[in-house]
């Protein structure tokens, strides 16, 4: 028998309470004992209140008091007290399908991996223009079962507890508010030898509130995607070695085109030319490590 911690990093928002439900309600793959433990990071102790308030739950839930109001002091937090084999984040505003945990231990399986990131699916609420859900600005496309990353996220993610303790890696705090937390933790995981692999059948759902909705959400967060993934292929600083002029080149050239055929596309197709918006911001992202500027706040 292996065991499975799964880790939710929660400020106290009431979706917690739904995803613990669907946790609950899933299937556990033959062999698998799991436990959730929330890291209650809100100094008022509101997901601790959530998770007494609705026991039993349908799986062993447990809550910590954190209180940082770090996402990277809670994940630790969840590091920290897991003793098993195995690993699994998810957010408190997200709810898992049945077979969620089933298809993420096969992938892991049959690709013999220590990593499986999977799609989270982002339901827009109802009165979402048309046009706006089309262009679904909240999903990230890790692509098909089985495809090798290098790095990954944590609202979908199963992994090896093994390799995280014999390499003694943690979330950075430092990026605790900003975000970019899991894909540094999950790059340097990789370096360090880790298998990465994509699965698209392991489903998981999250709301997608009116405020991310918000043009200027969707831009600073495309900004600190590219600025994340300068800062991991570049170094922090972004310093402009002659090594690096070509990714730097490229990214400006992609920024330019992108912004050239937003604005062309905006008229006839508003989905098309938000995509290519964001693929514009993502590469002045990428440009924006240059300035040593620190990562637009998310958090």
């Amino acid at each position: 028998m292996e065991r499975l911690t799964i880790g939710i990093a929660s400020c106290g928002r009431p979706g917690l309470a739904r995803t613990l439900r669907s946790l609950g309600a899933m299937r556990i793959p033959d062999g698998i004992a799991a436990e959730v433990i929330v890291a209650d990071d809100d100094p008022g102790g509101g997901a601790a209140a959530i998770v007494a308030g609705g026991a039993p739950w349908g799986l062993p839930v447990r809550a910590l008091a954190v209180g940082a109001g770090n996402i990277s002091a809670a994940r630790n937090a969840v590091l920290d007290a897991a003793q098993g084999e195995w690993i699994a984040f998810v957010d408190d505003d997200e709810w898992v399908a049945s077979d969620w945990l089933v298809r993420m231990f096969a992938a892991a399986a049959e690709f013999g991996a220590e990593v499986v990131i999977g799609p989270v699916f982002p339901q827009y609420p109802e009165g979402t223009p048309a046009w706006l859900a089309a262009a679904n600005p909240l999903y990230i496309e890790w692509g098909p079962r089985g495809r090798r990353l290098e790095t990954g996220r944590s609202g979908n993610v199963l992994f090896r507890r093994a390799p995280v303790e014999q390499h003694g890696l943690r979330f950075d705090v430092g990026l605790g508010r900003t975000g970019g937390e899991d894909t540094d933790f999950f790059s340097r995981l990789h370096r360090a030898g880790a298998v990465i692999i994509a699965t698209d059948d392991a489903h998981i759902y999250e709301e997608a509130p009116p405020a991310r909705l918000d043009l200027g959400y969707i831009r600073r967060r495309a900004l600190r995607s590219g600025q994340s993934y300068a800062r991991l292929r570049i170094g922090p600083g972004g310093k402009l070695d002659p090594r690096h002029i070509a990714f730097y080149m490229d990214a400006g050239a992609k920024a330019l085109i992108g912004g050239a055929g937003a604005a062309l596309l905006r008229p006839v197709c508003r989905a098309r030319s938000l995509k290519l918006r964001q693929k514009a911001w993502l590469n002045l992202g990428k440009l924006r490590e240059i300035t040593g500027r620190d990562l637009p706040p998310m958090y």
